[in-house]
């Protein structure tokens, strides 16, 4: 993993609103729990991205102004250890699974300012 820690995000960065980068786009991973049902719920959304020296990236905005984003993994569970595993084994990353591009993908703060993409 680019910029991060492996250990640190198998232990706690996957299921906290993770920023990952790989090949032009961001992935978005965040959880939510829902205390009545006790179910967890996993997601991840992806959408194009420009990466600053592989700390930062730019959102790339539609000409509208948008950002058009899909969401490309959504688990829910009540067990967090099948969420983990569903995601490391998803084939999200153009097709391939987190461990097939791991040394390939960037955790990367926060965004910087947006960007209009070159069309």
């Amino acid at each position: 993993m680019i910029n991060g820690y492996l250990k640190q995000f198998l232990d706690t960065g996957w299921y906290s609103e993770a920023t990952l980068y790989y090949n032009g786009y961001i992935y978005w991973c965040e959880a939510q729990f829902d205390a009545t049902t006790k179910t967890n719920t996993f997601f991840v959304d992806k959408w194009e991205a420009e990466n600053e020296d592989n700390t930062y990236y730019h959102s790339l905005l539609e000409a509208d102004g948008t950002i058009e984003w899909t969401r490309v993994l959504e688990i829910e569970d009540r067990d967090l250890n099948l969420i983990k595993k569903r995601f490391l084994e998803s084939p999200l990353f153009e097709g391939s699974t987190f461990w097939q591009v791991e040394k390939k993908i960037a955790w990367l703060d926060e965004s910087t300012p947006y960007m209009k993409k070159n069309i």
